[in-house]
């Protein structure tokens, strides 16, 4: 992958002040740093640009590839952060050859696009992962853009001065047009302490943002601007999940579409769990890649542990598999390394072994396979299946569901809490928080999520049938909880110069599930139903596991001995950022509570508030 910075302005830095800027996103490509302005083109008219571009050199290693590329009518100067994995349809689409090109990137060729397409057109044909700039020289017009499943991260900010983009948002609020008037965003921090990331479109600060999962921004000469959404995941119910018809059709549009994940310069390697999404992609692809390499994670806590199972899975496919350990003295010695990875405040803990995973693959390899996405779009998580089994409480006044969970209780069953709550979509947001709403609403008074996380858990109509729902939790957990993992895992690789390629969150898979009538809850109890039909052509069933176990650790001991006293001194210190905004005494009590002798605690929440001031200690205080 690579970086990508710009200014589109009144006026531009200095050349020594883009320089700094460009340098902290080094990491995401550190084989080439380039760079472009319009200052011999100045004139009253034109607003001033001014881009930068960390490369990391996956396709066509030559300098001649290198960004940011003008296209061949001169009319749009691009900077693409990512893969264009259809480069060579598009090739065929617009009717070129290689004579009429200069070099093997996939980005020369979204320049012909352009060329031949114009923007609307050729965003709407490219398929990938990806967080682009496109500026017009002709309109004198800037467009972003990022790819339909926002795998691939881009910041923005309006100033008094213009504005400014970047892969990283530390360049964003480092920015000397946006350092001045920094204040923070009391809706983003909410949606922070609440899931333990800000979901895009919203940022930490004001008058920033993230743009959004298969969105664009353009922005016009006279420095307005506007955003439209080009792809959204819908649903079109047209194969039923258990039909063999389903399952033939799958496995041939995965075997079809991995193919274009292995478009490579460099060598690939590969994650591999003991689950079934990231097994489907090495089975799949070590037929094309005779000397894959796989990297598992192992956990002395069984609990937390697949790799005895990704053991098996290797050697029955014969790929050399790479098992790293996780021990606790590990976890606490990268602590501050980790969080440097993120330039925005991150809570999710399972980043920790995922930084690991990442560094010691970074030996071998530039480039990585991930499984990420199959959970999200096939049904995977086990709480799509307790969601469908208690649907029909919901049918009920609250006050029915309560007493009658009362005398089931009674009778020694066990009922969910979550029927306590007023509608499923308190229910879903809550099991997404590790800080529940009462919490956070005890931490910062007067709180108020933001317009779109408000929509995205704003609960389905009570009568809607099962199917509309497991639409519904589908389509919130692809612009929800996906968006934390992909954030996670593009900040841990890429602070080790790692892409990882998600071949699942390509466009052709994406439109399959959506044709898909799920049936889980409704005819089988089978999360992941049709991913392990696929996986069992080519891995015998008893090698993988049929229940997640996470890609985790017991971060509860972990708090209780190498980082108690971190965490201690760094919540309990009187200067916490935010303070503006937070009760400092209900955070001083919240570690009071954790490290007294209460049976129950929220180690997760704990986490998103440590997690938010070690950024602060590290990103923003310095």
């Amino acid at each position: 992958m690579c970086g990508i910075l710009g200014e589109f302005g009144k006026v531009i830095s200095s050349k020594n002040q883009f320089s700094d800027l460009l340098k902290l996103s080094v990491k995401r490509g550190s084989d080439m740093i380039g760079y472009y302005n319009n200052i011999p083109q100045e004139s009253s008219q034109k607003p001033l640009a001014q881009f930068g571009f960390n490369r990391l050199a996956i396709m066509d290693l030559r300098d001649i590839a290198n960004q940011p590329m003008i296209s061949k009518s001169k009319r749009y100067v691009v900077m693409c952060n990512g893969e264009i994995v259809n480069h060579l349809n598009l090739k065929e689409k617009i009717g070129i050859t290689n004579n009429d090109l200069r070099t093997t990137s996939d980005t020369e060729i979204v320049c012909h696009a352009l060329d031949t397409f114009g923007f609307h057109r050729t965003i709407n044909l490219l398929n990938g992962m990806y967080a682009m700039s496109v500026y017009d020289l002709q309109n004198n017009v800037l467009h972003l853009v990022r790819d339909p499943a926002g795998i691939k991260p881009l910041y923005y900010a309006r100033t008094d001065f213009g504005w400014i983009f970047a892969s990283q948002y530390d360049q964003i609020f480092k920015h000397p047009w946006f350092l001045p008037k920094l204040k923070i965003n009391p809706e983003a921090l909410t949606d922070y302490l609440r899931l333990g990331y800000v979901p895009a479109p919203a940022a930490l600060f004001e008058k920033s943002w993230l743009l959004e999962p298969g969105s664009y921004l353009t922005i016009q000469s006279d420095f307005n601007a506007y955003s439209g959404q080009y792809y959204v995941l819908d649903s079109i119910e047209k194969f039923k999940e258990t039909n063999e018809e389903t399952v033939a059709e799958l496995t041939n549009i995965l075997q079809n579409t991995f193919s274009d994940y292995i478009h490579s310069d460099v060598p690939l390697g590969s994650f591999l769990s003991g689950g079934v999404d990231s097994p489907i992609v090495n089975a799949i692809l070590s037929k094309s890649l005779p000397d894959l390499k796989a990297f598992t994670i192992s956990n002395s806590d069984f609990d937390f542990d697949e790799s005895s199972q990704a053991k098996m899975i290797s050697s029955h496919l014969g790929i050399e598999h790479h098992v790293e350990h996780l021990s606790e003295l590990k976890v606490a010695n990268i602590i501050d390394k980790q969080f440097l990875a993120f330039s925005e405040p991150f809570a999710d803990y399972s980043s920790i072994p995922t930084y690991i995973l990442c560094s010691e693959a970074s030996k071998y390899y530039k480039v990585l396979l991930s499984g990420d996405g199959g959970d999200e779009l096939f049904w995977g998580y086990p709480r799509f299946l307790s969601t469908i089994d208690y649907q029909k409480w919901f049918n009920y006044p609250k006050s029915i569901r309560l007493l009658w969970a009362g005398i089931l209780r009674q009778f020694g069953m066990r009922i969910s809490s979550g029927i306590e709550l007023d509608n499923i979509g308190e229910w879903v947001f809550e099991r997404q928080s590790p800080n529940w709403h009462s919490d956070v609403a005890r931490m910062v008074p007067n709180s108020n999520h933001s317009f779109s996380t408000k929509a995205l858990y704003s609960s389905p109509y009570s009568d809607c049938s099962s199917v509309d729902l497991l639409m519904w939790l589908r389509k919130n957990e692809f612009y929800g909880h996906m968006q934390r993992v992909l954030l996670k895992v593009d900040r841990a690789s890429m602070a080790h110069n790692l892409e990882v390629r998600v071949p699942f969150l390509d466009k052709r898979i994406i439109n399959f599930s959506s044709y898909i009538k799920p049936e889980l809850g409704i005819k089988h109890r089978q999360t992941k139903y049709l991913l392990k039909q696929v996986l069992n052509k080519y891995v015998p069933q008893n090698y993988y596991l049929n229940e997640k176990r996470g890609f985790s650790f017991n971060l509860s001991k972990l708090l209780d001995t190498e980082l108690k006293e971190n965490i201690q001194d760094t919540l309990m210190s009187n200067n916490l950022f935010g303070s503006e905004l937070i009760e400092k005494n209900i955070i001083h009590k919240t570690v009071n509570k954790f490290y007294g002798q209460n049976e129950i605690r929220n180690e997760w929440g704990l986490w998103v508030l440590f997690s938010l001031q070690k950024w602060a200690n590290l990103f923003y205080n310095k």
